[in-house]
């Protein structure tokens, strides 16, 4: 089983913030490189029409002028707005006004739109502990069948070339695994397969306790070796070879962004369990870490991602 092209259809959660505009960006960019398709979704307590296509460099779809007749002045503004953004992009470009809460109704619109991917915007990294706990992109990212790309506000868009992907022995591991390989089969993308080993703690131990560390730390960094092997035989099965780096850190979390930061990466992906909002991402540390210390965005993928089979890829690769 394997992902089909990943950025084929991505939702986009869209206000007026600096941090929608961001995973705009983002979104834009990555659906151009793999030829996919764009939906902006703006959840509010007013009801709209449910979408309206926007004039970019692909080709219109139908007439808007119905649809915007409908649309209070807020809304309007925002389809201008998205409209001046994308005016010159060669992506197809729709806008969706749904009615409720933000994060049910961006969930909602990716599962009718057939989206592959979601992207999202957060807030700058001075005010991201306090933030995303419990904000729409925590909630997205927690209940979501899909990948979720997540950028911080301002942060630089580019094609994917290089992407770190964080492993270990979990079964999300796995699932990020097969998604970083699907990138790969669209794009020439360059994997770097990743996992963190605490030695830092290990070489701390208390002041007056006698204790020899080389022991443990062969296991740890045996167990890491493991972890990537297994990551790399799912690779190479799908004709992939990637490189490897075992990061010792503290935490995984800064051990992946400072790999990223060595292999300058465009993005990081890694793995998560389907949880609540006290147990958090497989990668063992909440997702405000990884957040706070990557300089590139971070590609979110649920242990129930949505797969096919690859039988089904190779027919749409025909037709």
């Amino acid at each position: 089983m394997i992902f089909a092209n990943p950025f084929a259809r991505i939702v986009v959660g869209y206000d007026d913030s600096d941090a929608a505009d961001t995973a705009l960006e983002h979104a834009l960019v990555l659906a151009e490189q793999f030829g996919g398709d764009l939906v902006a979704v703006h959840a509010g307590d007013v009801p709209a029409a449910a979408a309206v296509p926007v004039h970019s460099g692909a080709t219109m779809r139908r007439d808007p002028a119905p649809t915007l007749r409908s649309l209070d002045p807020y809304r309007y503004g925002l389809f201008g707005k998205l409209s001046d953004r994308v005016a010159t992009r060669s992506v197809p470009v729709a806008l969706e006004f749904v009615l409720g809460g933000a994060a049910a109704g961006i969930i909602d619109a990716a599962a009718r739109w057939d989206a592959t991917a979601i992207a999202l915007g957060t807030h700058a990294p001075t005010g991201l502990a306090k933030t995303f706990a419990g904000s729409i992109t925590d909630t997205v990212a927690r209940m979501a069948t899909l990948p979720v790309l997540v950028v911080r506000q301002g942060m630089r868009a580019a094609p994917l070339s290089r992407v770190v992907v964080g492993v270990d022995a979990s079964d999300p591991s796995a699932n990020a695994s097969g998604f970083a390989v699907a990138l790969t089969r669209e794009q020439p993308v360059r994997l770097v397969y990743a996992t963190v080993a605490d030695t830092a703690s290990i070489m701390n131990p208390i002041a007056d306790v006698p204790f020899d560390p080389t022991p443990l730390l062969h296991e740890l960094r045996a167990s890491a070796r493991d972890a990537l092997d297994r990551a790399i035989q799912q690779a190479n099965a799908g004709d992939v070879f990637a490189d490897t780096e075992i990061a010792e850190a503290s935490d995984p979390a800064s051990g992946l962004a400072e790999v990223a930061r060595r292999q300058r990466a465009d993005a990081i992906v890694v793995g998560t369990h389907r949880r609540g909002a006290v147990e958090r991402f497989f990668i063992g540390s909440t997702a405000e870490s990884l957040l706070r210390r990557s300089d590139v965005p971070v590609i979110i993928v649920p242990v129930d991602a949505r797969i096919v089979p690859e039988a089904m890829v190779a027919q749409a690769a025909e037709r």
